[in-house]
C-alpha cells in the first residue's frame, strides 16, 4: 500500500512504467465496482422487502348460495371463483349431508321438501378450506310429513285422564285400551291438528295403550301406568221423626277431612286424633226445628278425591213422625258378584211406597206392582265409564229419603 501511496508519475519520469502499477490500478478499478454493486444490492433488497409489506393480502372470497323451491323439492344452487370441496346441508337441528364437489367451481343439489315451515342450513367448503354458511326458512304445504303426532297425558282436578295428541299436519284418528281390553276409537274431523278428551282412570293399577295416527299414517304409540283413585261414599239418613242425621263416609286409602253444611251454616267436623285419616267415618247431626233444613256433607279422601251429598228435609206443620217407623236405609254399591252391575238395596219398616230411580240424567221406573214391602233389593246394568245413581224411597206414611252414589266401571 506504501507504494501505491507513494506513487508519482513525475518521478524517475525518464524511465517507463512499470506493468505492476497497471495491475494496482486495475485492482482498485474492481475494488470500487464490487463495492458499488454490494451497496446497490443492498438498497434494492430492502426496498423489495418495503413493498412486499405494503402490498394488502386479499380476502378470501365467498360461495353464492340461491335456493330455488319447487312444490314438493327445492335446489341449491352454489357458484364460486374457486373450486367447490364439499357441500353439506341439513333441516332444522338433525343429521347433516354431505355431497363431495366433482372438480367445478358450481354445484346443484335437488332435495326433497318436508311439509310445514322448517329451516335449511347450508355450508359450503373451497380447495382452500374457505367456508360459507346459509340459512333460510321454508314453509311447504305439499313437501313429505316427516313428523311423527305427539301425546300428552295429564290428570285434570276431576281426577280423569286427558289425552291430548297434536301433529303438525293433521291427526287422523287416536286410539286406547286399558290393560288387554276392546281397543277404544275417537275418530278426528277433518285437518283437525288437535283432538283433546277425557277418560276414566280405573280403579287399582293397570297399563294405557294410547296409539295416535296422523293423515300421512305416522304413528305415535305410547304405553303408561296408573294407579285408578276412587271417590269417597258418603251416605246421609234421616231419623223418622227428621230431627237427627246419620252420616257415614269411607274410603278404600283414608277419609283426610269432612266439610259439614246445615243451612248455609259451617260446622267444623274432627276426626279421630288416634287416626286422623280413618277409612270409615260416622257421625250424628242435630236438624234444627224448622220447616225446612238443608243437610250437606263434602268427604275428601288422602287421594284428594272428593264426594258430595246433599239431604233435603221438609217436616210438614203439626206432623209427628216419631212412632210411624219411617227411618229408611239405602244402600247402592257394586255388586260383589258381578262387577257389571251395581247392587241396590233399601229399607224401611213401615213399609215402602214409591221409588224413584236417576242414572246419568235418566230416569227409571221401578215397579213395585202395588206392594208396600218393608225391604227393596235388585239390580242395576252398568254402563262403562262413571255412573251416576240418585235413588228416592218414599215411606207409605210419605216420608222421602234419598241417596245420591257414584260407581265406575
Amino acid at each position: 500500500m506504501n507504494q501505491i501511496l507513494d506513487y508519482n508519475p513525475n518521478k524517475n519520469s525518464g524511465k517507463k512504467s512499470s506493468g505492476s502499477d497497471k495491475i494496482v490500478k486495475i485492482f482498485a478499478i474492481i475494488l470500487a465496482i464490487f463495492a458499488v454493486c454490494l451497496l446497490g444490492g443492498g438498497a434494492y433488497g430492502l426496498y423489495k422487502n418495503q413493498s412486499k409489506s405494503e402490498i394488502p393480502t386479499e380476502a378470501a372470497t365467498k360461495a353464492q348460495i340461491n335456493i330455488e323451491q319447487k312444490e314438493t323439492t327445492a335446489i341449491i344452487k352454489v357458484t364460486h371463483d374457486k373450486i367447490i370441496e364439499k357441500l353439506i346441508y341439513s333441516w332444522d337441528e338433525e343429521k347433516e349431508t354431505t355431497i363431495k364437489g366433482s372438480g367445478e367451481s358450481a354445484m346443484e343439489e335437488e332435495i326433497s321438501l318436508f311439509a310445514g315451515e322448517h329451516t335449511l342450513n347450508i355450508k359450503v367448503t373451497d380447495v382452500e378450506g374457505n367456508e360459507t354458511a346459509f340459512q333460510q326458512s321454508i314453509t311447504s304445504e305439499n313437501g313429505e310429513d316427516k313428523l311423527y303426532p305427539v301425546i300428552d297425558l295429564k290428570v285434570t282436578e276431576e281426577k280423569k285422564l286427558r289425552i291430548t295428541a297434536t301433529d303438525e299436519t293433521a291427526i287422523d284418528y287416536v286410539t286406547y285400551r286399558w290393560n288387554n281390553d276392546e281397543e277404544q276409537k275417537v275418530e278426528v274431523s277433518e285437518d283437525e291438528k288437535k283432538i283433546e278428551f277425557d277418560i276414566e282412570i280405573l280403579r287399582g293399577n293397570n297399563d294405557l295403550t294410547i296409539v295416535a295416527v296422523d293423515k300421512n299414517m305416522n304413528t305415535t304409540t305410547e304405553v303408561k301406568s296408573f294407579a285408578g283413585v276412587t271417590k269417597p261414599d258418603v251416605k246421609i239418613t234421616i231419623s223418622a221423626d227428621k230431627k237427627l242425621a246419620k252420616v257415614e263416609a269411607s274410603h278404600e286409602n283414608g277419609i283426610k277431612e269432612i266439610k259439614l253444611k246445615v243451612n248455609n251454616e259451617d260446622y267444623t267436623v274432627e276426626l279421630p286424633a288416634e287416626d286422623p285419616t280413618p277409612k270409615e267415618i260416622s257421625f250424628d247431626v242435630e236438624l234444627p226445628n224448622e220447616s225446612s233444613n238443608v243437610i250437606k256433607v263434602t268427604a275428601i279422601s288422602v287421594d284428594e278425591t272428593e264426594t258430595e251429598a246433599t239431604e233435603n228435609v221438609e217436616i210438614e206443620e203439626g206432623n209427628n213422625n216419631s212412632n210411624n217407623n219411617d227411618e229408611i236405609n239405602i244402600s247402592i254399591k257394586k255388586s260383589e258378584q258381578d262387577e257389571t252391575k251395581a247392587s241396590i238395596k233399601a229399607s224401611c219398616e213401615a213399609g215402602i211406597k214409591e221409588v224413584k230411580l236417576n242414572v246419568n240424567d235418566v230416569d227409571y221406573t221401578v215397579d213395585l206392582q202395588g206392594k208396600t214391602e218393608p225391604e227393596l233389593s235388585f239390580d242395576f246394568d252398568l254402563v262403562e265409564g262413571n255412573n251416576k245413581f240418585t235413588l228416592t224411597i218414599i215411606s207409605v206414611n210419605g216420608t222421602e229419603k234419598q241417596e245420591k252414589q257414584e260407581i265406575s266401571r
